[in-house]
């Protein structure tokens, strides 16, 4: 797997660790494209139970994406570090 999808991954994994087969029903993704068609910024927020934990911009959707995926991998570690014992 590239280096550019190990947030997402992350984030995945930590949410199956913590829900298991229902993580998919605690995560939302919004996106917004920003400027001209040929030169966009999209900007990514990642929601878990209806909550932000992490917002990210980039000139592509992946890019965006990826970086969200990081923050909100970054909060929720810091929230669920009892729990990740």
């Amino acid at each position: 797997m590239p280096n550019a999808e190990q947030n997402r991954l992350g984030l995945n994994n930590l949410l199956q660790q913590r829900y298991g087969t229902s993580a998919a029903s605690h995560l939302r993704w919004e996106s917004v494209k920003y400027g001209d068609d040929h030169n966009p910024t999209w900007t990514f927020i990642v929601y878990i139970d209806n909550i932000e934990y992490g917002r990210g911009s980039g000139g592509d959707k992946g890019s965006a994406k990826e970086m969200a995926a990081g923050v909100g991998l970054m909060q929720l570690r810091r929230q669920w570090a009892h729990l990740l014992l």
